[in-house]
């Protein structure tokens, strides 16, 4: 009885958060909330092609914490090149020293700039990065992506407290995310060359503590047919899984319905190299998922509180060839990938 209306009580304060709706200026903004040491304000761009090409970039901007950045690019021709120092010191808007995310057109085209030096594996190159996100789907709330009913049981399981509810404030961070495509010219060492990726970005704010996660995945791309597919999986130290996710064809958007816990396909190994699972979103639409790992790019978050370990896979949903992102992440507290 105590369990029902725990689940009923939660299941209403989540529908509520799904009818609260941001102006679209609000979503591409720089948000701040200085009274919260661990505010997080969080934007990533990626982009993946068809002739092995891949750009990673992310910045993140936080209180009483140093900001955190990435930024990668890979060529067959020079390798992976790494901006791991600062890029410098954070501006006004979406920029570190030199690196820039600037919006162009509100939720339709963004700027990705950045000139220093990046490290290879035996040299450092002098580049210049300038790239154009265009976005190919609508901008996606993960208020609704969020699998409502199995959420609230998922947090009706446990055992309530002030310090608990203290803790949830974390799963109630702002985050959308946008397929597109990402183009322009990556300038290294003096010679340009033009590029097109498909491309994903988002941007998240909110509390946000890594030593507080235990595992995460976050699976997602553009397909070959102009369809984008998103899932996402995480388990906090206090909380079981929750899940989240979205697939667009021809303007429609589907939201996640049914998917797998994270340690049926990825226990052992914790890091698969291979998955293979079906989704279910909205109106019985059913994909059956496939990808394979090509590569990978590890972070250590806040000096190892946590592990991620970005995969840059292709797959397959219904048949439909996609590039994509495989992102798995661990807290070494709770796995150890070397055992």
């Amino acid at each position: 009885m105590f369990y029902s209306l725990k689940n009923w009580f939660i299941t209403q304060k989540l529908k509520r958060r799904q009818i609260v709706a941001l102006q679209p200026e609000d979503i591409e903004r720089k948000h701040f909330d200085t009274s919260n040491p661990l505010f997080n304000d969080s934007s990533y761009f990626n982009g993946i092609n068809n002739e092995g090409a891949f750009f990673l970039s992310r910045m993140s901007f936080r209180n009483n914490r140093p900001n955190e950045h990435w930024l990668e690019f890979y060529d067959p021709k020079y390798g992976l090149l790494r901006r791991i120092p600062s890029p410098g010191e954070e501006k006004i808007g979406f920029q570190q020293g030199s690196f820039k995310f600037e919006v162009i057109e509100t939720l339709k085209k963004w700027k990705i700039y950045f000139k220093g030096e990046m490290s290879g594996l035996h040299s450092s190159h002098e580049v210049e990065i300038d790239l154009k996100f265009y976005a190919r789907t609508p901008m996606i709330d993960f208020q609704n992506a969020l699998m409502l009913n199995k959420t609230a049981k998922t947090i009706a399981k446990e055992k309530w407290s002030k310090a608990f509810f203290e803790k949830l404030k974390e799963t109630k961070k702002m985050h959308f995310e946008q397929g597109g495509k990402l183009s322009g010219t990556i300038t290294v060492d003096g010679i340009s060359q033009n590029y097109e990726f498909d491309s994903m970005r988002d941007h998240s704010w909110g509390v946000r503590k890594w030593d507080d996660w235990k595992r995460h995945i976050w699976m997602c791309g553009m397909l070959e047919n102009g369809d984008c597919i998103n899932v996402s999986m995480i388990k906090y130290d206090y909380l079981g899984q929750l899940s989240a996710g979205f697939y667009i064809r021809d303007g429609q958007v589907y939201f996640l319905r049914e998917c797998p816990d994270m340690e049926d396909f990825a226990f052992d190994p914790m890091f698969p190299e291979k998955v293979s699972m079906q989704l279910e979103f909205e109106d019985g639409f059913k994909i059956n998922f496939d990808w394979e790992r090509q590569t990978f790019v590890p972070y250590s978050m806040d000096n190892g509180d946590y592990n991620i370990y970005e995969g840059i896979s292709k797959g397959k949903a219904n048949g439909h060839s996609t590039n994509l992102v495989t992102e798995f992440g661990f807290n070494p507290k709770h796995y150890d990938l070397n055992e």
